[in-house]
Parts: structure tokens; sequence; C-alpha cells
């Protein structure tokens, strides 16, 4: 079944619960298709390096937060780590930042969308683990007060009417 552009609403955060640096795309993925998803569950995954590996393909519907069928409106993004008891590396959160930048602009997500896995509701789980997870409403705060100030915003306005102009150039 496919996932259409319209449907997705949410952008979906996940760590792994197994060790940051050790953990591959290649075993996550073998382990998905094991348990007969098919493919990895995730549209995206975000090894320690900072490295984005591309999973399913965004018109296809993930395996990575089935509670409130979040899978049929949502794209899904893992990183390596435990969250619980280790944090995410300076690269990977680098690599985050501009693939949520990149996705909420592209499928027109609200801030308040973007959610650790605990968050949706009905799911059981401590993913993406605490330390993940504050960096999370970390940055929805931020996005959030950039959007509210009326000189921030109409300074990014201008910026962009600028490169618009040096683009046509």
């Amino acid at each position: 079944m496919g996932l259409k552009p319209e449907n997705i609403q949410y952008l979906i955060v996940h760590h792994t619960a197994t060790a940051r640096d050790t953990t591959t795309f290649e075993a996550v993925k073998r382990y998905h298709v094991s348990k007969g998803w098919g493919d990895i569950g995730y549209h995206y995954f975000i090894t320690a390096d900072g490295k984005v590996w591309p999973g399913r393909s965004e018109d296809t519907v993930g395996a990575h937060a089935s509670a409130s069928s979040m899978n049929y409106k949502s794209l899904g993004i893992c990183l390596t780590g435990n969250f619980m008891n280790e944090f995410p590396t300076y690269e990977q959160l680098q690599s985050l930042h501009d693939l949520l930048l990149k996705l909420m602009e592209k499928y027109n997500i609200n801030i308040n969308n973007v959610l650790g896995h605990r968050e949706v509701p009905k799911a059981a789980t401590a993913c993406p683990g605490d330390h993940l997870m504050e960096w999370i409403s970390k940055f929805r705060q931020e996005k959030s007060e950039v959007k509210k100030s009326p000189d921030v915003a109409k300074a990014i306005e201008h910026i962009e009417q600028a490169l618009n102009i040096l683009k046509g150039l």
C-alpha cells in the first residue's frame, strides 16, 4: 500500500536501542526483513558518523510506529544508539536537524508534528530515549520561537527573497 504525500503529516524519530557506534544500517535491515517486514521499517537511518541512509521510499508505508495508525501518516527516522544511557553524536544531531527541516518543508509538516516515538498516542515505549527526546523538545521549542518572532520571520523572508533573486541571475 502506498503512502501518499498528502497523508504525510508527522515525522517520528526513533533510536535503535542498541550500541550507537557499532549498530549498522545493514544489521537493522536484516533484522527487520527477518521479521517479515520486507525492508527496513524506517524511511531514514542515521549512523553515529552522521551518515543518512535511505530506507523505505517516502511513498511506502513504514513499519516503525503502528500505534494510532501512525505508519500510514508519517515518515520514520531512526538514529543508531540507546539514548536512555548514551548521547547522540554531534554529527547525528546535525544530520537529523537538516533532515527534519527538509522534510518539514517538503511536506508542510507543522513543528508540533515532529515527535519522538514515545509521543505517539497509545505507543508504549521509551523510544527514542531520554537524551534524544530532550533534543527533539528543544528543536520544537527553538523552531516555534523563530516562527513567533515577527522580526526574525521578516528577516528570513528578506533573505529568502534575496536568495531567489540571486538564483535568477
